[in-house]
């Protein structure tokens, strides 16, 4: 087992964890509702908390404001989602819409010097941990590694293709671990890969068109383990 990357899955699990919590909750007041305890209509407002835990469980998951930003982003957004609910704000939330853009030029400027994204980018390195975000856009990638570690991608209002046919996985297991809010992605990976979906999805999914080579014998085929969570989007995992 792959145990070079152990923050991935945990902090998944985070998320999964936190959405769980949220839906028992949700659940629970619900049911009060229907004896006329409490409000539905109350209730369907404070949709955004749902938001302010996952930005934060993903910030407070990486280590660092800058490796946490877009988590912070996604909390902010729902905090002002959600005092916009509640008729705390003096003007329509949807003013502050272009500080989105703000967001996205200020990660931008501090990413100045590293990768670009372009429509098509081929990249070999001699170890590959992945690290992307995909927000009001899009990056197609190839990567060629001897050593794939697994890693991390998000996307926000956009969505990625990620191919990985070229790639070797040096321990039985590499874990990816996805965020797709609004958006989608496509994973493409070699034949003799086994793939396992875990990514858990409300009002989106997950589709793997994979071949699923057999696990008996003496050197068990790779495992890739895609991990996380998809609200409104999907992800496709094929090779």
């Amino acid at each position: 087992m792959n145990m070079r990357n152990p923050r991935l899955p945990a902090a998944a699990g985070a998320v999964r964890l936190v959405f769980g919590i949220l839906i028992i909750v949700a659940g629970l007041l619900f049911t009060l509702d229907n004896f006329g305890f409490v409000s539905a209509r109350f209730l369907i407002r404070l949709w955004p908390i749902a938001l302010i835990a996952v930005g934060l469980t993903k910030a407070l998951q990486r280590k660092g404001f800058w490796n946490g930003f877009w988590g912070w982003v996604v909390a902010l957004a729902g905090l002002l989602l959600l005092l916009d609910n509640l008729h705390v704000l003096r003007f329509p939330v949807w003013k502050l819409l272009p500080l989105v853009l703000v967001a996205l030029g200020i990660r931008l400027v501090q990413k100045a010097g590293g990768r670009t994204f372009p429509d098509r980018t081929i990249e070999s390195r001699t170890a590959a941990t992945l690290d992307e975000t995909a927000i009001f856009g899009g990056w197609d990638r190839a990567i060629s590694t001897k050593e794939f570690l697994g890693g991390e991608i998000n996307a926000l209002f956009g969505g990625f293709e990620l191919d990985l046919t070229n790639c070797q996985v040096p321990d039985d297991e590499a874990t990816i671990t996805v965020f797709i809010a609004f958006g989608g992605g496509d994973i493409r990976v070699p034949r003799d890969w086994n793939v396992e979906v875990r990514a858990f999805a409300i009002f989106g999914g997950t589709d793997d068109t994979t071949h699923h080579p057999p696990v008996d014998g003496d050197v068990p085929p790779k495992k890739l383990v895609i991990d996380g969570f998809v609200v409104f989007g999907g992800l496709d995992v094929k090779n």
